[in-house]
């Protein structure tokens, strides 16, 4: 007599949630490579094939690769339509890659993206050849909330001139609400940059490290009228007086609405600080979170920093700004400098830092001394530190972060 094993007794239900258990935690890195989940899971037998296939949850969210699902051939495209399928209506999650030394030369987005988009809520595009996006009419994404657009610069620059109206795919997605993109905004109306509904906006990353943000900021931010949420990359054309003439001639525009700003000063020349010049003809007046992202800041350098800019930064956090988060990812900063930022921020509860080898000068910024006057940052609740790039783990060796500094900050804080 044959007697079944007892995990063919385990019921649907229970079965379902044991395959959710075996995805990746982050859901978009999710593959339909034959070795893993969920591919897998429908190779053992003929009931969880079944069971597997006809579980919407486990194929709403998928990364499809060129060279991983090799798509760029016909009949691998075609299977790969097939396994999409299995997202029925349900919402779901899609990330289309290809790799940079990949030559397209299939239509991917034809067979891959429009016969499901009347179900995704999230879409990413890396590299998908800029004129397939182009292709794209209106109206397709009646349920999109978050797109990614990453452009090859070079696949991008080869198009240059080829498209006589902007990028429409987007423009009536009702829902959107999350963008990031990058290599879209250039000064030439011609180039493919995208129509989105930016007065729905909430959240948008401005990625270009290749072009002046100068026309985005003047002519996309200011309709982003709902946004709470900015990530931009300052190139040296947007820092610094030399450049403070192109915004001589705009008005002075209120944000109502922005909460959190991410200044992030890698596009200029080695990452070095430089005051944004757009902060001159924006007011924002719900502004409580900022992020600092660059190289080392050294507002004593004048080489780097010049001080009637570091005046104005500084002037701003002061007097416009009431931050109750403040993020900083410079390494190195002296000690005089991380005391004259956190002077300026005197709400912030939240402080979120990443000291490559910073330790010392941090730790010992934050310490709170006898006199209460000379408190740093008084209000400080939380403290949350970005050490997974660190010097000591760089290095393989050493302490992350010296426990006699960090024990007289605790000491002090209690």
């Amino acid at each position: 007599m044959l007697v079944s094993p007892p995990v063919q007794n385990v019921p649907d239900d229970v079965l379902r949630e044991i395959f959710l258990q075996c995805l990746p935690e982050h859901r978009l890195l999710i593959d339909i490579l034959p070795s893993k989940a969920p591919v897998l899971l429908t190779h053992v037998c003929r009931r969880w094939r079944h069971v597997a296939l006809e579980f919407v949850g486990l194929w709403t969210s998928l990364e499809l690769t060129s060279q991983k699902q090799k798509m760029l051939e016909d009949s691998n495209l075609r299977a790969l339509a097939e396994v999409l399928k299995r997202f029925k209506k349900a919402p779901a999650c899609l990330q289309v890659i290809v790799y940079p030394s990949d030559n397209v030369g299939v239509n991917i987005l034809n067979s891959l993206l429009v016969p499901f988009t009347a179900s995704l809520t999230s879409l990413v595009l890396s590299r998908v050849p800029i004129s397939q996006v182009h292709a794209l009419p209106s109206g397709l994404f009646p349920v999109l909330e978050k797109l990614v657009i990453c452009v090859n610069p070079a696949e991008f620059c080869q198009s240059t001139g080829r498209f006589e109206q902007p990028i429409v795919a987007f423009e009536n997605a009702p829902v959107l609400r999350r963008v990031a993109i990058n290599n879209l905004f250039t000064i030439l109306p011609d180039m493919g940059t995208p129509r989105l509904p930016w007065h729905q906006l909430t959240h948008f990353i401005e990625a270009d490290f290749d072009t002046d943000s100068h026309p985005f900021l003047t002519e996309f931010l200011p309709q982003c009228v709902a946004l709470r949420w900015l990530h931009i990359i300052l190139l040296d054309g947007n820092c610094g007086q030399p450049f403070k003439e192109s915004w001589a001639n705009e008005p002075v525009r209120s944000m109502q609405n922005l909460q959190c700003l991410t200044l992030n000063f890698w596009g200029t020349y080695m990452g070095t600080f430089g005051y944004p010049n757009f902060l001159d003809n924006f007011k924002f007046p719900g502004l409580c979170s900022l992020r600092l992202e660059g190289s080392d800041l050294n507002f004593d350098d004048r080489n780097a920093c010049d001080p009637e800019e570091v005046d104005r930064f500084i002037h701003k956090l002061e007097h416009e700004f009431q931050l109750e988060y403040l993020s900083v990812c410079h390494s190195p900063i002296p000690r005089p400098t991380l005391e004259r930022l956190f002077r300026a921020t005197p709400h912030v509860t939240t402080l979120d830092a990443q000291i490559y080898n910073n330790y010392a000068n941090f730790f010992e910024t934050l310490t709170i001394g006898q006199d209460p006057s000379q408190h740093i940052l008084p209000q400080l609740k939380t403290l949350t530190l970005e050490l997974s790039i660190s010097i000591a783990l760089d290095n393989g060796k050493g302490e992350t972060i010296d426990p006699d500094h960090f024990a007289d900050f605790l000491e002090s804080r209690m």
